[in-house]
């Protein structure tokens, strides 16, 4: 006998979180449709991004590419294998089958979108990246992985380091020219599009332990308060050293330098951060 005894969940109960994750759902899907029409399909949306690519000088906030280096598929069977064992050693197979679906269906979408959703040359002047970012998309993916896998004793510890390892990759992709600030979007809106999808069906068909997992209220407060400290922080910069760039020459779409290369990297790092915040803030149950 299980000495964690289930019953399930009665329809009142579980209907406000269906709908919740529902609305996620269709709230991450209209935002990355929104992000590729906005600035992969049309000329101003590729010239401002084209203008930030040209600034690329390789140097990022840790000085290397450590982030991006440990993202591979090896990486990615690890955090399966990882969060898939840590959630059926706690004797939750519904957190180790919404872990596995995150990062497998985040993953594959990713790619099937990079090889299906062109790009086009609007500007003469198109930098051949891709849509949306494979690597951010891991890393959020396997942020948010965690966030179900671990109990709630680890689990706002390790959420705040890997939001900032997951920050850390998107500015890295900018930095290097790897991707675009619209990639890092993307790929977050893939992400929280999955997230929505996993609890959508774990809300409907689970069988709802009557021992909670819950965040305690000030853990679950003082790990907002970090990552929207962070958030705050990271897009302030952004937007100040973003707009000393343009303000250099008064072009958005032709502005280069040190100045709009900094900020997009910290835009990118900081969409990671506001996607987090807001995963936290809607995933208050494991």
């Amino acid at each position: 006998m299980s000495a964690y005894p289930t019953v399930s969940a009665p329809p009142a109960v579980r209907r406000p979180g269906a709908t919740r994750w529902a609305v996620t759902s269709g709230v991450a899907a209209v935002a990355l449709v929104g992000v590729y029409i906005a600035a992969v399909l049309t000329p101003a949306g590729q010239r401002v991004e084209d203008s930030i690519l040209a600034s690329v000088d390789g140097n990022t906030l840790l000085q290397s590419g450590v982030a991006l280096d440990a993202i591979s598929p090896t990486a990615v069977l690890a955090i399966l294998v990882l969060t898939v064992g840590v959630s059926l050693l706690r004797r939750r197979p519904g957190a180790a089958i919404q872990s596995a679906g995150l990062i497998i269906g985040a993953t594959v979408t990713s790619q099937l979108l990079k090889q299906f959703v062109p790009r086009p040359d609007l500007t003469g002047e198109l930098y051949s990246n891709s849509f949306p970012s494979g690597h951010a998309t891991i890393a959020v993916a396997g942020l948010l992985a965690v966030m179900t896998a671990f109990g709630r004793h680890l689990r706002p510890l390790l959420f705040v380091v890997g939001t900032a390892f997951a920050a850390i990759v998107a500015e890295q992709t900018v930095a290097y020219g790897w991707h675009r600030c619209s990639d890092v979007v993307g790929s977050c809106a893939v992400a929280l599009l999955w997230l929505g999808i996993v609890r959508f069906a774990a809300t409907r068909w689970s069988r709802a332990a009557t021992t909670v997992d819950q965040v305690g209220a000030k853990s679950h407060a003082v790990t907002s308060s970090i990552i929207g400290l962070a958030v705050v922080v990271c897009l302030a910069t952004s937007g100040a050293v973003w707009g000393i760039g343009i303000g250099s020459d008064m072009s958005l779409s032709g502005s280069t330098g040190y100045g709009v290369l900094d900020g997009a990297r910290l835009a990118a790092a900081g969409v990671v951060l506001v996607t987090a915040w807001i995963a936290w803030k809607l995933d208050r149950r494991a």
